[in-house]
This record gives C-alpha cells, structure tokens and sequence, in this order.
C-alpha cells in the first residue's frame, strides 16, 4: 500500500512544518524526500521504529493486536504533543535514570535486560511499530496520552479522563477536552 502526502503521519513534532508545507506546496516529492531524510539523520528512522516495536513487545506483547496497536498509539500521540519528547525514543526513555522506578514505561527502568527474544512476538511487534509509525493504523484509543495495566491502581489516574479498555489496558485522556480556538470562560 502506498500512501500519499495526505496520508503520511509526521513522526515527529519537528517534521510537522515539513508535512503542512508538503500538503500545500509544489515541491511534494522534495519535502516528503527532506522529512525522511532528516528523521533518519537525526537519530535513525529504523532505531525510532525499533524503540516504538520494544515498548510494543514489552508492554503488551501478549495483548490483542487492538491492544498492542494502542500501546504504541500512546507513544506516537505523545510524540504529537507538546508536553513530551519530540521522537518514538525518548518518549520511551523519558524519566530514565533520574526518575527511578518512575520511568514513564516500566520495562525500560526495570533493571532487567530489554532484548527481546527473536520469536514471533517479535517480528509482529516490528511489524505493527512499522505500520503505526507510518500511519497505516487507526488509533484505537481516539488520543490516549496515558494507560496502566487494570491489575494496577496508579494515583494518578484519579486526575485523568477514563477513557477504553483494550486488553489489559486502561487509557486516559486530559482531564478537560481541548477547547475551541477562541473560546472564553465567564
């Protein structure tokens, strides 16, 4: 499947001018080429994409696929928001090392080895990374910047918006729904 400048998801914040200008401009095929460009000089397309595919296996690998979809949603909508690092990467590893047993994923400050096997898990979890970094996904959480696991009870939840089940997972919205650009309070 081929996607067009209409369908392709910018992977990160920095890129979003390049796509906007891409959608509108004359010079498609040179903006399309500079955004890739940039992102794999950056820091890797492929080491972005194999970030989004470990926090996929680790967090969620024996989840459903809509589950394992929506985990690697949640990083990719905080990749999109300006609250969080600007790449797949340091999404995952926000909070390392400083924040202790507070990293944002678990599996990455758990102080266990993050290879994951070479099995099936695996290869689907790569596989779905690359179809959710590309845009070839639909977000199954509607926006989702938080989840945990339903047998654990974070405090934090409390300050959030419930929003679906997937799985084993319970995403969270904002607190309040983003409001209309010139919007006022009385």
């Amino acid at each position: 499947m081929c996607l067009t400048i209409r369908e392709f998801r910018p992977p990160s914040r920095r890129y979003a001018v390049w796509f906007q200008s891409a959608r509108t401009g004359l010079h498609r095929g040179i903006a399309v080429f500079a955004v890739l460009f940039l992102s794999a000089a950056e820091g890797g397309l492929q080491r972005e994409i194999e970030c989004l595919a470990r926090n996929i296996y680790f967090e969620a690998r024996f989840e459903p696929e809509e589950g394992r979809r929506a985990v690697a949603h949640v990083v990719l909508n905080r990749v999109a928001d300006g609250r969080w690092p600007g790449t797949p990467c340091r999404v995952v590893a926000e909070g390392y090392p400083d924040a202790g047993e507070l990293c944002q994923f678990s599996w990455y400050c758990n102080g266990r080895p993050n290879r994951p096997r070479r099995d099936e898990s695996w290869r689907d979890a790569k596989r779905l990374a690359h179809r959710v970094y590309w845009g070839r996904s639909h977000d199954p959480t509607d926006g989702a910047l938080w989840y945990h696991a339903d047998y654990v009870k974070p405090v934090w939840r409390h300050a959030l918006r419930r929003g679906p089940q997937i799985g084993r997972h319970i995403f969270y919205y904002d607190p309040l729904p983003p409001r209309a650009p010139g919007h006022r309070s009385i």
